[in-house]
């Protein structure tokens, strides 16, 4: 028989506990090759990242750990990706912050190719001929300027670099054409980030890691155009472009000076999303099927192999066997089916609702436990969720920090604010020049919807976000007494100092969202929190971590002083050893925790589990 407890007091089996648990906290970088899959997962316990294989010709084989003790990564742009590659002779090759390596089987003693110079040197997004690998550089060597971003090639036998290309602010995706004659990439340019203004070229490789007859296959610049994943497929190359409002992919024509190109796939609709990482794959192509060969996968309603209920994981559809149906098979998990079963897992709902005279979407998980009722006729509190980038999107996959909100009884709605990704060109970019200002808007009219609805609480509507997240949700603070109580994750608070201190990669970024720095500084004072704390009176938590070197830890701790000096009710919780982005499980539990006691203590809710989190002015 169901307990009856007050919405948001109820025990859960969906501990933070169990977010360390499973197979790994995450899957990426997925490789194909004929032998097999090469992946990457992020390890539960320890945060490292990982590099396995599993073969498709041989099940007994199992999975096969690469680069064993070392976390196979980088942070070029900070957010890294493109870790590693594998080679035609079965070899790979990786990074990690220490260099580039090369391990010629996953028994092997690796060979370093590069160093990293005590991690002032990076190296990204990898590509290969026989005898040459090609990356994208990233150096540090000189202090207090900008990095330096280049293309350059390493010879795998005598490890001398050379520089390929140089000159742009950034460089992404090289790939070797499947003849080796012809290196393609993608480069652009501040103040555009990927997925802007981007341009692709094309040079002819030579045998000692040089090339020449550089070539502008496709310039974006001035055009609005972005063209970003080239890719060969056998003497054929495709990339994306998003020319009609939708990420699609094309086929272009090497023969100079147009460059035609034909859309394989015309759709209103993303394949695609924005580059924040190296090496992202929105499609696969096969020299099979190309041109009028166009294939249709269907899959059976009654499969399920994504969607609320189910972890990330690696599938293999079988579709060119001859005379069979398409098999469907798992390869991995992040977390088996079985572990997630005994779950109360909160199924969302796709919601739309006016701001302004724009359609937003958002999806609502509602209050889901088996074991509990609250009591009749009263309404469950809600938290609304603002994803990061803010070029970022929300969807509906499992993910359990959201169910271990939903399982303790609250609602929560999670936002895809005007300059989401997902809806198109046009609705990414309404964004720029309006940041802290329309994505205010729409999560405060997402708010006011689900309460118009009769669906939630009034009086206990709070308002999470992580990085660009933790920024919306002080800009709605200041614009807004519907919410009760909020937390802010690694946010911004001070755009003046984000400007000052930012990285390379996003320093355009913020020009294109907000202006020119110091031109338009008016406007970045305008919409900095920290300006405003005489309006903020709504209660809020700020979780940091303290090697963050996106959004400088002083954001919090500058934002967090002055409410307790002004008698505000905060609290602040400083992380060691972690970054822009929670890792470490301790990290993940304790933030998870201190989230949902801080705002239970503060909506009155008696939590259900316990926090070391110190929250101070807290009212009673």
């Amino acid at each position: 028989m169901s307990k009856v407890a007050p919405y948001g007091s109820w025990v859960s089996t969906i501990t933070p506990d169990l977010f360390a648990k499973g197979n790994c906290k995450g899957i990426a970088e997925l490789q194909a090759t004929d032998d097999g899959v090469f992946w990457v997962e992020q390890s539960a316990s320890t945060g490292k990242r990982e590099l396995y294989f599993e073969s498709a010709k041989s099940a007994s084989e199992g999975r096969v750990r690469w680069a064993p003790e070392q976390s196979v990564q980088n942070s070029v742009h900070e957010y890294g990706g493109g870790s590693f590659i594998p080679l035609k002779d079965g070899s790979i090759v990786y990074t990690t912050v220490e260099g580039v390596y090369h391990q010629k089987r996953p028994d092997a003693a690796p060979r370093q190719l590069a160093d990293a110079n005590e991690k002032k040197l990076r190296f990204a997004d990898f590509t290969a001929t026989d005898t040459h690998i090609y990356c994208v550089n990233e150096s540090h060597l000189r202090p207090n300027v900008d990095p330096e971003n280049r293309l350059i090639s390493i010879n795998k036998e005598t490890k001398e670099q050379k520089v390929v290309a140089s000159g742009a602010d950034f460089y992404a995706s090289p790939r070797v054409s499947s003849d080796g004659k012809r290196l393609v990439w993608m480069q652009w340019n501040h103040v555009n980030m990927p997925w802007d203004e981007t341009s692709i070229h094309m040079a002819v490789l030579h045998s000692d890691g040089t090339v020449s007859d550089e070539v502008v296959i496709k310039d974006g610049t001035g055009k609005k155009i972005n063209y970003y994943c080239p890719n060969w497929v056998d003497d054929k190359l495709l990339m994306i472009n998003d020319s009609t409002n939708f990420w699609n992919v094309y086929e272009v024509s090497l023969v100079g000076p147009e460059y035609k190109e034909t859309n394989l796939f015309p759709v209103d609709r993303e394949i695609g999303y924005p580059l924040w990482q190296f090496a992202d794959r929105p499609y696969a192509s096969n020299g099979k099927c190309m041109g009028s060969d166009l294939v249709k996968i269907v899959i059976k309603p009654k499969v399920q192999i994504l969607g609320p209920r189910k972890a990330s994981c690696i599938v293999k559809i079988d579709i060119f066997k001859e005379d069979q149906k398409p098999t469907i098979n798992v390869i991995r998990t992040a977390r088996d089916d079985k572990d997630l079963e005994s779950l109360d897992i909160s199924e969302p709902e796709d919601i739309e609702f006016q701001s302004g005279d724009v359609t937003v979407h958002a999806w609502l998980y509602m209050p889901k436990n088996r074991n509990y009722v609250a009591p009749e006729g009263t309404l469950p509190p809600v938290l609304l969720v603002g994803h990061g980038g803010p070029t970022g999107i929300s969807t509906d996959a499992l993910d359990l920090k959201k169910q271990f909100f939903t399982s303790r009884g609250f609602a929560v709605l999670d936002v895809n604010y005007r300059g989401s990704t997902g809806c198109g060109t046009e609705f990414r970019n309404m964004l720029k020049g309006q940041w802290g200002l329309v994505d205010r808007d729409d999560m405060i009219a997402a708010a006011q919807s689900v309460i118009a609805k009769g669906l939630v609480d009034t009086e206990k509507v709070c308002i999470k976000g992580s990085s660009a997240g933790g920024y919306l949700v002080l800009s709605s603070l200041l614009h807004s007494d519907v919410f009760k109580a909020a937390v802010s994750i690694y946010g911004v608070g001070d755009l003046v100092g984000l400007a000052k201190d930012t990285h390379k990669f996003e320093r355009g970024y913020n020009e294109v969202l907000i202006g020119k720095y110091p031109e338009d500084k008016e406007v970045y004072e305008a919409r900095s929190p920290i300006n405003h704390i005489d309006r903020l009176r709504t209660p809020i938590a700020f979780l940091h971590g303290k090697e963050d070197t996106v959004v400088p830890v002083s954001q919090s701790v500058e934002m967090y002083d002055k409410l307790r000096e002004k008698g505000v009710t905060t609290a602040l919780m400083l992380f060691d050893d972690e970054g822009h982005g929670f890792r470490g499980a301790d990290a993940v539990r304790r933030s998870s925790e201190a989230s949902y006691v801080f705002l239970c203590k503060v909506l009155g809710i008696e939590p259900s589990i316990s926090s070391d989190i110190e929250i101070v002015n807290l009212q009673a």
